[in-house]
């Protein structure tokens, strides 16, 4: 059948377009990916720190860390004390309420720069735990009180994945929030997966991993598909480099250690580049 010459113009077009598309690579397409959070400078992490502390009324008393986020560090930590072990303890009673859970989660939301949280309805409440001891510490009348509450909020998700290690912790006293510990990252769902889990599993195979037992042994093991532990999980991670704090979408493969059921190791594959990024041994 012929062809007229607007459909084979319109066929020169797409076909040209589509091939223009195909020879970019991976770093022109996600030029934007991994998100890099590259540590502060400490005068400059100083001054915000100090900021965070004038915000929160001078009752916060853990530190920034070093991306100037609520996440655990000791860099702030003067002769590498907690802050927190050498301030006054007002002993007073706290009885639950359920607004100490609605202020623990606000409190995370007005430090939204710091902790990353920024829409309050995705916090999910994984545990509230009581912090008790004594406001009468001497005689017969010794009591045992809560004088504090640890909130302990799920990881974030991002379109239903998990970040890794982004578990926020608040503790909150008869004064209000005095400690915030982890922080979520801003970073959206790229919405892309050059590199599929079955990649990364036959990546894993013929890995050969070392391991040490309790008297210091060293062994060595090829990964086989029967040690491998069911699919890999997709998820994000933060991962530290020389620039900093990238983080990835990752696929990870957990291995069993050989004749056991024992998983030893968790390795985390690039959905983007198909890379092995970390081998973390458990």
């Amino acid at each position: 059948m012929a062809i007229s010459k607007n459909w084979a113009y319109l066929f020169l077009v797409v076909t040209t377009s589509l091939l223009g598309c195909e020879t970019l690579s991976l770093e022109e397409k996600h030029s934007d990916y991994p998100v890099l959070l590259e540590k502060i400078p400490l005068a400059e992490l100083q001054t915000r720190n100090d900021q965070y502390y004038e915000n929160n009324n001078g009752l916060i008393c853990s530190t920034l860390n070093e991306y100037g986020l609520t996440g655990f560090s000791r860099v702030l930590f003067p002769n590498d004390i907690n802050p927190c072990l050498n301030r006054p303890q007002k002993k007073e009673e706290l009885n639950y309420r359920n607004d100490l859970l609605e202020e623990a989660k606000n409190q995370l939301f007005r430090n939204s720069e710091y902790t990353g949280v920024i829409d309050i309805d995705e916090l999910r409440t994984k545990e509230i735990i009581s912090l008790d001891g004594c406001t009468i510490c001497e005689g017969p009348d010794i009591n045992n009180v809560p004088l504090q509450w640890k909130f302990t909020f799920e990881p974030q998700l991002i379109n239903g994945i998990e970040v890794e290690q982004t578990e926020i912790v608040v503790y909150l006293d008869e004064n209000g929030v005095n400690r915030i510990w982890g922080n979520w990252y801003n970073i959206e769902d790229p919405g892309f997966i050059e590199f599929g889990s079955n990649t990364a599993k036959n990546d894993v195979l013929g890995l050969k991993l070392r391991y040490s037992n309790e008297r210091n042994q060293i062994f060595e093991q090829e990964v086989l598909t029967n040690q491998i532990l069911e699919d890999p999980v997709l998820k994000y991670t933060a991962i530290n480099t020389n620039q900093g704090l990238e983080i990835h979408k990752v696929w990870i493969v957990s291995v069993l250690q050989e004749n056991s059921d024992e998983v030893r190791w968790r390795i985390r594959f690039s959905t983007v580049t198909g890379e092995m990024l970390d081998i973390e041994l458990m």
